[in-house]
């Protein structure tokens, strides 16, 4: 064997370049922090694994400018089709995802090496815009070990295309590589807590020839996810048998799944001919089978020192519900500001703003654990009580109490996932008399806004458009209600000056008032415009976008709010408590001046 060691340096390195590893690679190369990103495969396997964008994803992908790839060619999913009797296909159980309040009411399916694909591609296409510090994916390269020393990471990388190995110094250490982690196992104290279950599973990549193909989900014995409709290309996933676990082997789990003898196309045609008779569906054509069981399991911590877990490394669970890619690549968005932060050494405190990945991310990542584990014995099990919840509960519960239907798939699509400001260490624990405010800790709602002066009058945007422009930074916006824009009328916009000034190496300011307020001889007397900055002055024509913030003409207050880079809010003030505000800043956020 050959060994040469080198030594290279970087700010960050990442283990694992799927799409978890991919995606937090595009947020560092945002923020232009060096980085390498590693991955012990030569070339990627040409398989669908993951499949399903959940609308938070798709939400964080529209931030970063990475949504359109995915939506062109990706499957819309609107609504779910629930099948309770097989001898009936005519009315099946409908759920519906456009009416959840988001701005992407659907799910979107898209096969896990096009995830990929897309997301090496918008490496690429970062670093011919001119981004610094953006390298290529090395393929090829597995860590072997690493040892944190006081103020860095040596870890060593071996390249498993000429046997030679490197020293790599790095700030930090990410593991995206899966539940087998080389970096969760390379740390003493790191362990991977749950069980494996007892029954036996299958999932396939097939065509099939049916009617029920054309629809976008369908639910029961048998869960079908379309790949591709044109070509009847559809996702498998079924319950083989239930069987006794002679004993477990963590080192046979594959993205939450323990292998097994491959079961063949002909034994799973017959397992689906028994139980949705009298419905013919013929499998062909098989890109992949594979025969499972499910593995339950989470990380006891998140961070230990100065490596990470994200994805796989750190959750496994069911399929059910589509929540693994996910649940990885919404970790990545949380961590990758605190990294640049703490890297640049922009925050007050780098062990409280680390912590908090832990403190915000595993509460949500055992929540799904159990959750996933909770559908997929609804789905599956056949014993009385299951089958009465399944075949009579949730019909009931979706027809007749339809708010209780849609908070249940909001939480399963992750729409109201909302970080505690009590557990985490850089969300503002500020408690207000008034209730109505946003809180701190959740997530960034839109609305529709307009420029004070606009050149055209298709001249609209988003208050997710503008939060796309000012995401390498903290936005603190200043809701203004009537109170007006220039600072003769606004007190406040001398506030929100000072506040920017302090800390304007991490915060951008806007300021969002209403149309009628701000007149045009304001102009000349607006904030920002004598510095030649990009417009930060917004206007909405309702009140829709004040009072989802929770700012209201009755109340007549105006607010701060702190949006994070990740679109979580860090805290939410009326103007009576702006002291409050400037005291979390100053335990937050490094002054420009120090």
């Amino acid at each position: 064997m050959v060994s040469l060691f080198k030594e290279k340096k970087c700010d960050v390195l990442i283990c694992g370049a799927g799409p978890v590893g991919l995606f937090l690679a595009n947020e560092l190369a945002n923020f232009e922090i060096n980085f390498r990103i590693i991955d012990k495969t030569k070339k990627k396997p040409d398989f669908s694994k993951a499949l399903l964008l959940a609308p938070r994803t798709l939400e964080i992908l529209n931030n970063r400018d990475l949504i359109d790839t995915f939506l062109e060619h990706g499957n819309r999913i609107k609504h779910f089709n629930v099948y309770q009797n097989t001898s009936n296909t005519s009315d099946p159980l409908k759920i519906d995802l456009t009416n959840m309040n988001t701005t992407c009411p659907f799910g979107v399916i898209n096969r896990q090496n096009k995830t990929e694909e897309y997301l090496i591609d918008a490496l690429h296409k970062k670093k011919s815009m001119g981004k610094k510090n953006v390298p290529n994916v090395e393929f090829g390269m597995e860590l072997l070990s690493y040892k944190e020393e006081e103020n860095h990471i040596i870890a060593v990388v071996k390249n498993l295309n000429n046997n030679i190995e490197e020293e790599i110094h790095c700030q930090y250490l990410v593991g995206c590589d899966g539940v087998h982690s080389n970096v969760r196992k390379g740390a003493n104290g790191w362990t991977y807590e749950g069980q494996t279950l007892k029954s036996s599973w299958a999932l396939a990549d097939v065509m099939i020839d049916h009617e029920l193909v054309n629809y976008d989900h369908v639910t029961g014995p048998i869960i079908l996810f379309p790949l591709d409709a044109r070509k009847n290309t559809v996702r498998v996933f079924m319950k083989v048998a239930d069987e006794e676990d002679k004993h477990e082997n963590n080192d046979s789990i594959t993205h939450g799944l323990t292998n097994e003898t491959h079961i063949t196309l002909d034994e799973m045609q017959k397992i689906i001919d028994d139980r949705i008779a009298p419905i013919k569906l013929e499998l062909k054509n098989p890109v992949w089978i594979s025969n499972f069981r499910i593995n339950e399991r989470i990380v006891n911590r998140y961070r230990t020192g100065r490596a990470f877990v994200a994805g796989d490394a750190a959750h496994c669970h069911s399929p059910v519900g589509g929540q693994g890619m996910n649940l990885g690549i919404q970790d990545a968005h949380n961590l990758a500001f605190k990294l640049v932060l703490a890297i640049r050494n922009q925050a007050v405190d780098i062990n409280k703003l680390l912590d908090s990945y832990e403190q915000e991310r595993y509460p949500v990542g055992k929540n799904i654990v159990s959750s996933t584990s909770f559908a997929t014995k609804l789905l599956s099990n056949t014993d009385m009580v299951n089958k009465f919840l399944r075949t009579r509960i949730a019909p009931f519960i979706i027809h007749f109490f339809p708010q209780a239907a849609l908070n249940t798939q909001s939480n399963l699509f992750q729409i109201e996932l909302n970080y505690s400001s009590e557990a985490s260490g850089i969300l503002h624990n500020h408690s207000s008399t008034e209730n109505k405010l946003i809180k701190a800790g959740h997530f960034a709602l839109d609305g529709l806004l307009m420029k004070v002066i606009p050149h055209k009058i298709h001249d609209r945007l988003t208050l997710y458009d503008i939060l796309r422009s000012t995401a390498v930074k903290h936005t603190l916006i200043l809701f203004t209600l009537s109170n007006g824009v220039t600072a003769d009328n606004n007190p406040l916009i001398d506030t929100l000056l000072n506040i920017y000034t302090t800390y304007k190496t991490t915060i951008t300011p806007i300021i969002i008032s209403f149309q009628g307020v701000v007149q045009i001889a304001d102009v000349p007397f607006m904030p920002f415009l004598e510095e030649g900055r990009e417009q930060h002055i917004f206007v909405e024509n309702r009140f829709e976008l004040h009072e989802k913030y929770g700012i209201t003409k009755e109340n007549g207050k105006q607010a701060f709010v702190l949006v994070r880079p990740d679109l979580y809010i860090a805290s939410a003030v009326f103007e009576d408590d702006v002291d409050e505000l400037k005291a979390f800043l100053d335990g937050y956020l490094v002054k420009a001046d120090r």
